[in-house]
């Protein structure tokens, strides 16, 4: 698999966050590519051994060694990632470094591990980026990332807001946020449980509100004049909208989004090189859970009914074994695999 992080929004202060390692993460989750071969370099071996591993090779795919190892491919795959993520950080800190010792500013950064590569992109580039390309490395070298070619390019400059424009902007999201505010106050005063938080949107055309009740609520047209007593105090023409979904599919939404676990099996089976999988869905409303495996199978295959039956169990085996994931061991959930077509396999 080839592993290219690219942190493409300015890096502020020039730290990660745990919330920057989510977003670079989530990214990884359109992505649709599929591991590149692995190359094995075989010494010190007589040719009996040699034999006997291509032949255990062919019997034993890397998933199937997961499973008898009782450690879920998805489980492995998401310590891996989280192996790689610390890299990115450690790099990112040594690159910091120089750069402040010369008094730049880091825009964007390009990290390819398997190429053993970095792109750095600078708002303004130094008299010399050989010797600031050279600098790096040496930093690199030094601090355990050997064999790492540095590139430093411009960063191009983008299009920047008039103060008058970006003023204008911080006012609408105060004006924003003064009315989710007022209104979620209000639900509490009157005791309405909202499902999700108050969505409110301020254009100079209108005021738009969202409110998600439990399907159980009944007063609702008494909640209608409470967001309209709201509303019209930040704008003329405002625009209502109220929901109800199930409490207990809210309930275990919030569940599997303290895991991340969905996002996990999407990522690790698409990555994956013993799974056909291409794109991955997914709904808590309503209750049950289903997630959507989309694959490459062709429905009328002979073996598209067992592969689809090694995925589902495969996420099954992630999410009864996984150390991260006990809290959602015993959520009803449903798994459809669909094939190229979008049929679901059986």
């Amino acid at each position: 698999m080839k592993n290219n992080w690219s942190y493409s929004d300015k890096v502020k202060k020039l730290e990660f966050t745990e919330s920057h390692q989510h977003q670079v993460l989530e990214r990884l989750n359109t992505l649709n590519r599929k591991k590149s071969s692995r190359k094995i370099l075989v010494t010190g071996v007589t040719i009996a051994t040699v034999v006997a591993m291509l032949a255990l090779s062919t019997i034993f795919s890397p998933a199937m060694v997961n499973v008898l190892a009782k450690i879920p491919y998805i489980s492995q795959f998401v310590k891996d990632e989280e192996h790689k993520m610390e890299q990115f950080n450690q790099i990112l800190q040594q690159i910091n470094m120089i750069v402040k010792k010369n008094n730049l500013n880091l825009s964007d950064i390009n990290i390819n591990h398997e190429d053993k590569s970095v792109i750095i992109y600078l708002d303004e580039l130094p008299k010399s980026t050989e010797d600031f390309a050279e600098k790096v490395h040496t930093q690199l070298e030094n601090g355990g990332f050997k064999g790492y070619e540095v590139e430093v390019v411009a960063h191009k400059e983008r299009n920047h807001q008039s103060e008058q424009t970006q003023q204008e902007i911080e006012q609408a999201i105060q004006k924003d946020r003064n009315l989710s505010k007022e209104l979620t106050k209000r639900l509490h005063d009157e005791e309405y449980e909202l499902m999700f938080p108050v969505n409110v949107s301020i254009t100079p055309e209108r005021v738009g509100v969202t409110v998600i009740v439990p399907e159980s609520e009944e007063r609702l047209d008494q909640l209608k004049e409470l967001m309209e007593d709201v509303a019209k105090g930040f704008g003329e023409t405002y625009e209502l909208d109220i929901r109800q979904v199930e409490k207990i599919a809210r309930e275990q939404e919030k569940r599997w989004g303290k895991t991340g676990a969905i996002g996990h099996i999407g990522q690790a089976l698409m990555e994956s090189d013993e799974f056909p999988v291409t794109g991955y869905a997914y709904s808590f409303h309503p209750y049950p859970l289903e997630i959507i495996m989309k694959t490459s199978l062709d429905q009328n295959d002979s073996d598209a009914e067992k592969v689809a039956q090694n995925i589902r169990n495969e996420i099954h085996l992630y999410i009864q074994n996984d150390e991260e994931t006990s809290t959602i061991r015993n959520d009803a959930y449903e798994v459809k695999v669909l094939s190229k077509d979008r049929k679901e396999i059986q």
